[in-house]
């Protein structure tokens, strides 16, 4: 909370520490921390104790010892089920430190790019983009752009999960007798039950020699500390497919919402808004080729030295209510779905200025964001606020929109997933956002910003993303 409410936060930790003993008798207490109160679905800008718990619960269901009342010492409580973010980040707090896993461990490896750091170079577009959106068109134009490999496919992807797209895979590469180069992050070994591993076995052994996969395992002592996050594939070296998407059933949905009305009706109930492009340009497919080949020459080389390593994570149990979509209803009217479109609509240059964190993103973020004048739009899945040091470029663009939200001559406007929105926007008001600003919308997965004429993605910089 900044500014004159710095001292408010410091007097409601003090009452906190007073009155644990009784906020903690509550079922299923995590902890409690100072911040604004939700009320009625209103934020309430006054210091208040944020209970977190592991289910919220109705008094009906609480034994009377149970119940929290409405205030301790004239300070509001609100009680606040979890999201799973906070509750994993609750449990590292009180996890102790893992064996081995000292200074000398966590400094043992750090990215490093390429040298000369190509991807900084602003390129000069002389091809055609494929602009589409999911669910309207996104498998659909998917699976013709694997359909028409020929030599090979190079791929980086953080969810590899749906079946159909294996199986359109493995018809496309042996039809070729095409090759696949593959980067994915270590959460495949992590989702049990959601197929990426048996995907991962089943490519190794239908397309044997032709299927390279190499995995990127992810923390503190890696050269990526929290995730592998890209989804881009390079075909042919000639052409690229970007997606803020991964190739999942819930990001690339088996629908044909233009060929199918029945497709259309229920599009955004099977499937998150996503944003891809299909780039056919030479020189920007080699230059992402050229960075994942990168990143799977050093993922080959620490798996070799260091075979399965990985820091094991408590497990996290994930309330259904927390992933159901709550916004999932049936339409009165069918959407209509977005064609995709080849642009620019006649032949000419387009400037480019490539973005992939860690490398560039943190700084062009940054000056791109602060460069605004009159407005800003924003769509992303989420957004949450990090006093972390690891955080701190994220800290100060996130600080830099705080200040823009109470403009009056600045447009800023923000639109959120719906999964967890209460909490990432009592974190955003408690630091100095208007929350006018926001707005939640289901199935977003999405990660764009609009400032003036120019799309760029925001994502976090702990993540490796183009």
């Amino acid at each position: 909370i900044a500014g004159p409410m710095t001292q408010a936060k410091a007097s409601v930790a003090k009452v906190i520490e007073r009155n644990l003993h009784q906020l903690s008798r509550t079922r299923g207490f995590l902890a409690a921390e100072p911040g604004f109160a939700v009320i009625d679905g209103t934020l309430v800008r006054e210091p208040a104790i944020v209970a977190y718990v592991r289910r919220w619960l109705p008094p009906e269901s609480l034994l009377p010892e149970e119940r929290l009342p409405e205030a301790v010492e004239g300070v509001r409580i609100d009680v606040v089920q979890a999201d799973p973010w906070k509750a994993l980040e609750l449990a590292q707090d009180r996890l102790p430190v893992a064996a081995g896993l000292d200074a000398a461990a966590a400094s043992a490896l750090r990215y490093e790019g390429i040298e000369g750091d190509p991807i900084d170079e602003e390129v000069t577009f002389h091809g055609t983009l494929v602009c589409h959106a999911g669910p309207d068109t996104g498998w659909t134009t998917l699976q013709g752009f694997l359909g028409g490999v020929e030599e090979r496919l190079t791929v980086a992807m953080y969810d590899f999960s749906a079946d159909y797209i294996a199986n359109a895979l493995i018809d496309a590469v042996t039809a070729a007798n095409a090759e696949v180069a593959l980067t994915i992050d270590d959460d495949l070994r992590e989702n049990l039950g959601d197929g990426e591993e048996s995907i991962q076995e089943r490519l190794e052994s239908r397309l044997g020699a032709r299927y390279s996969a190499s995995i990127i395992f992810c923390n503190s002592s890696r050269r990526f500390p929290s995730a592998y996050h890209p989804k881009v594939a390079v075909r042919d070296d000639t052409v690229m497919w970007l997606s803020s998407g991964n190739w999942s059933p819930a990001s690339q949905p088996p629908l044909d919402p233009l060929g199918k009305p029945a497709d259309a009706r229920t599009m955004f109930r099977r499937g998150n808004r996503e944003w891809h492009v299909i780039a056919e340009d030479a020189g920007l497919a080699q230059l992402f080729q050229r960075y994942i080949l990168h990143d799977k020459a050093m993922a080959d080389s620490d798996n070799a030295a260091e075979p399965g390593t990985s820091l094991a994570m408590p497990d996290l149990f994930v309330s259904i209510d927390e992933l159901a979509d709550r916004a999932a209803l049936d339409l009165a009217a069918p959407p209509e779905p977005v064609a995709p479109a080849r642009l620019p609509s006649a032949p000419r240059p387009i400037r480019i200025q490539p973005l992939l964190s860690p490398d560039n993103y943190a700084r062009r973020i940054t000056e791109w964001i602060e460069g605004a004048e009159r407005s800003l739009y924003l769509q992303y899945s989420y957004i949450k606020w990090s006093d972390l040091g690891i955080d701190a470029g994220l800290k100060h663009v996130l600080a830099h929109l705080a200040e823009r939200s109470q403009d009056e001559d600045f447009d800023l406007r923000i639109i959120i997933g719906d999964s967890s929105a209460r909490e990432n926007a009592r974190l955003l008001a408690q630091n100095g956002f208007d929350e006018s600003c926001l707005r939640a919308q289901s199935k977003i997965h999405n990660n764009v910003i609009e400032y003036l004429r120019d799309f760029i993605t925001l994502r976090p910089t702990a993540h490796r993303s183009p």
